[in-house]
Parts: structure tokens; C-alpha cells; sequence
């Protein structure tokens, strides 16, 4: 025992050193020896974490934790070592009996308010990152993390007060800066919130998303006979939203090269917006500066919501060669209805902005409408969604190979509905008659920015959740109105 607490204390000073890999290396070769001895376990855990095995951590930590029940730190580990592995759900019970056995530790209040903001308990980590602050102010992440949650809940003007208190002792911090920017854009400060949005960049999550530049970055100056590489750096729903901003750069006399991903060419190709249109991947002509998509709003100087949001009118066509398949749906009678019912897994708000195939069933119960599912991935019938019996749900989406087939697709349809995902920004930009299902919590701050008379789209209609969770009551609504409208109209022809 005596050499196991001699590997232990060592591990520990190299730890403290700043050597996470060595030290645990350290502590693995000292577990292997003493598989009984309760700090190095804990310490073990804690580095497997550190070193990027949340996994390995957790088979350590929760064994550890049932044999001590009552010791706050292991429970604090395993509660962080969970948010870690994307169990965040589970991690809340640990964290609130760490919270229970020392309420005077701030960092288990401030991961229990990671756990519950993770989970999707937004308005619940306030009040953890609350107590986390009382107890120690100056804690940074706390108030970092509580800006976002002020932001998930449109508490704007709060989010804005506790950004700007961590700016002013941390004023690199990005996250706080992209935080920041959806408080202000989410209430039109278009100006200040373009401004801050620029460090999206920044931020590691979006480390995927930027792009190596051979060229100086445009910074708004003049573009008369210069060609400019646009970088369409973010997902597709926003390509798709602020491209609706490229002919602004023609208009100043540039040569515009849009660079996105493949299965948008064909649609942006045809919607000529931009002079040419390439995939990532492709060779890149020559160019004498870049910028990315989404910084364009900044650099152009677009403050008002007339600027920024343009007329709402329809921006994109599909490609003159493209043909809808001869397919039954486009055959049936009645309304052409298509569905969306989830976004991106990977969406940090996809636990409320997804509805799920379930929360449909208040539609089924409508006559005579032709169903056509969008729905990406999803096959209907067997290995996928099933509806009710009597009830036909054509599977559109196998016949889809990029945006250029959806955008032809939805052109014959009445209506689609859906959550808040590409389709919505495709609708919109096409005129296709949309209705959107937006989120209690976590609303989007482009939706947020929208007011009666200042919309992205004029063809989208939102229609939101009246309380957290309460899909199925939405659709119902979606049900009446739509009854009350679309099945009213005559169906449109292929």
C-alpha cells in the first residue's frame, strides 16, 4: 500500500505540473497494482477524462460512487465524466447529491448546471449557475454558461448584462462573443450583433467549419472588378438563407465565386446568385480576396431589417432541367401536404426543435389530404416511421439526391410543415407555402428577430409550442388551421 501512495502523491504533482497524459499514465500503472485504493481511482478517472475518455472514466467513477455514497468529489466526477460522454440526463442525479452533500462547493452547482442545461432543463441551470455565482462571483464559466441559457429562454437583455460582465474580465472569450451577438440579434441590433458575431469563428465548435484562405480576407472595401471566393461556412438552412445576400456583392461590381457544399451546386447554379458556383472539394479558381457567407451581413453594412432581411420574396429556382419523378403522390387527389418532423441530431437545440414522428398524430385524423414525407433518413413502413393504419404516407425522400430535387419537389406541393431545419430556409427562399413548428425553449434568434413586418420569408408561418414539450397540442393547432385553409383550396397541378 505504501508504494501504491507513493505512485499516487507522484501522479498527483506531475498532474498539478500541467502533465495530464504522463500523470495518467502514471495513475494507470498504479491502478493495475492497486485496484482497491479509492484516490487513485478517483484521480484515474479524473485524467481519463482530462485526456479525452469520458467512457473510461465512468467505469471507474460510477463503482467508485456506489461504494461511496456520500463523497461529493467522485460524485462531482461522475457527474462531469457524464455531460462528457453525452449522457447529460443521467449526470443531473449525481450532481444534485454532490450539491446536496456540499452546498458550499461552486463548481458542483456549476456542473449541475451544465448537466441541466444539457439535458435541455434550461430554466432549472439558471438557478444552479444562481447558486454557483453566490457562492463565488468570480466563477467565469458559470456566467459564461449562464448567457446561453438566458439566451435559450429570451431573457435578451439579461444574456447581454452577463456577457458583458465576463467581456470585461475575459474579453477573448468567444463563446461569450457569440453568445453576446444572439442576444443583440435576436432584438435586430443588427449592427453590434454582426460585429460580435465575427467571432463565431473563433469558438472550437466551429473549428470544422473554417476554411484554409490563400487570399486576404475582405473586410468591405471596394469590390468594383475584383473576384471574391465566398465561403459558405455554416450549415445548410443558413447557406441557403444568406445567399440571398450575394447579388449585393455584384451589384458592387465584383466577380462572385460561391464555394458550398455539394448537394446545394445544382440549386445555387441555377438560381444564379453568384457568378459561379463550386463544391468544397473542388479546384479553386483564382481569386484576389475571400470572406465567408455569414460575415457578409457585417461587411455590407446591413443595420436595418429591410437590409437585412431584403423583401422576403422568393431568391432561388430550381435548375430548368430537373424533373419531378412520376411518383403516386403526385397522382393523388386532395391537398399535397409534405412533412418534416426532426432536424439535425447533432443541432445543440435538436431536443426541442425535433418534434418527432409521434407528435403528427392530431394530422391523421384529417381527410383527404396527400401526405408526402421529406423526412431525410427515415424510411416510411418497415425499418422506419409507420403510420396509422388507413392512413398513406408517401415516402418522397428516397427519390431526393440534393437540394436541387427538394426544391422541385416541394414547388408541387400545397403546403409543407415543418421544424426548423433546412427545408424551412429552401420554402421560404422558393415562395413554397410553409408552416413552420417552432420551439419553446431555444428558439432560433433569426425567428426571434422577426416581427410583423420585418420576416425572412413571406411564404413562412410559424406556428409555436405554447408550453415545453407540448408538441402534440401544437399540431393539433396545425390540424385545425390547416383544415380550415388548405383543405379549402384546390390541390395545385405537378
Amino acid at each position: 500500500m505504501q508504494d501504491a501512495e507513493t505512485q499516487y502523491a507522484e501522479a498527483l504533482a506531475v498532474a498539478r505540473g500541467g502533465d495530464s497524459v504522463r500523470a495518467c499514465a502514471m495513475l494507470e500503472h498504479a491502478y493495475r497494482r492497486c485496484r482497491t485504493h479509492v484516490g487513485i481511482r478517483n484521480a484515474l478517472g479524473v485524467l481519463r477524462l482530462e485526456t479525452g475518455d469520458p467512457a473510461g472514466a465512468i467505469s471507474l467513477l460510477k463503482p467508485l460512487a456506489t461504494e461511496l455514497p456520500r463523497a461529493a468529489p467522485v460524485l462531482l466526477n461522475l457527474g462531469n465524466a457524464l455531460v462528457a460522454a453525452g449522457r447529460a440526463a443521467e449526470a443531473v442525479a449525481p450532481l444534485t447529491r454532490a450539491t446536496s452533500l456540499n452546498a458550499t462547493d461552486e463548481l458542483a452547482w456549476y456542473g449541475l448546471g451544465r448537466a441541466l442545461q444539457t439535458a435541455g432543463r434550461v430554466a432549472e441551470s439558471v438557478t444552479a449557475y444562481g447558486r454557483a455565482l453566490q457562492l463565488q462571483p468570480s466563477h467565469l464559466l458559470s456566467r459564461a454558461n449562464l448567457v446561453a441559457a438566458y439566451n435559450c429562454l429570451e431573457h435578451y437583455a439579461l444574456a447581454e448584462q452577463e456577457a458583458r460582465a465576463v467581456l470585461a474580465v475575459a474579453p477573448t472569450e468567444a463563446g461569450t462573443h457569440f453568445n453576446l451577438a444572439v442576444s443583440l440579434l435576436a432584438r435586430g441590433a443588427w449592427a453590434d450583433g454582426w460585429a460580435e458575431y465575427e467571432w463565431r469563428e473563433r469558438m472550437e465548435a466551429l473549428a470544422q467549419q473554417r476554411r484554409t484562405a490563400v487570399t486576404p480576407r475582405w473586410q468591405g472595401e471596394t469590390l468594383a472588378g475584383r473576384v471574391l471566393l465566398v465561403n459558405a461556412e455554416q450549415g445548410y438552412g443558413d447557406t441557403l438563407q444568406f445567399a440571398r445576400h450575394l447579388p449585393l456583392l455584384r451589384a458592387r461590381g465584383a466577380h462572385v465565386i460561391l464555394q458550398c457544399p455539394a448537394p446545394l451546386v445544382a440549386l445555387l447554379r441555377a438560381s444564379a446568385l453568384a457568378d459561379e458556383v463550386i463544391a468544397f472539394g473542388d479546384p479553386v479558381p483564382a481569386h484576389e480576396v475571400h470572406v465567408p457567407l455569414t460575415g457578409l451581413s457585417h461587411r455590407l453594412g446591413l443595420d436595418g431589417h429591410e437590409a437585412v432581411m431584403g423583401s422576403g420574396a422568393p431568391y432561388l429556382t430550381p435548375p430548368s432541367d430537373r424533373r419531378l419523378p412520376d411518383v403516386a403522390w403526385t397522382r393523388a387527389p386532395g391537398p399535397r401536404v409534405g412533412l418534416v418532423w426532426a432536424g439535425s441530431a447533432t443541432h445543440v437545440n435538436d431536443m426541442h426543435r425535433s418534434c418527432g414522428f409521434a407528435a403528427l398524430e392530431p394530422l391523421w385524423t384529417l381527410a383527404g389530404v396527400t401526405w408526402v414525407s421529406f423526412q431525410a433518413g427515415v424510411p416510411v413502413g418497415p425499418g422506419g416511421v409507420k403510420p396509422p393504419k388507413r392512413v398513406v404516407l408517401h415516402d418522397h425522400a428516397a427519390h431526393i439526391t440534393d437540394f436541387a430535387d427538394t426544391a422541385v419537389a416541394l414547388r408541387a406541393l400545397d403546403l409543407v410543415i415543418t421544424v426548423d431545419s433546412a427545408v424551412a430556409h429552401l420554402a421560404g427562399a422558393l415562395g413554397v407555402p410553409c408552416w413552420l413548428l417552432l420551439p419553446r425553449v431555444g428558439l432560433d434568434w433569426r425567428w426571434a428577430a422577426e416581427t410583423p413586418a420585418a420576416r425572412w420569408y413571406t411564404s413562412v408561418r410559424g406556428f409555436r409550442q405554447s408550453a415545453t414539450g407540448g408538441w402534440r397540442a401544437t399540431l393539433q393547432t396545425v390540424r385545425d388551421a390547416l383544415g380550415a385553409t388548405v383543405c379549402a383550396a384546390e390541390p395545385s397541378a405537378a
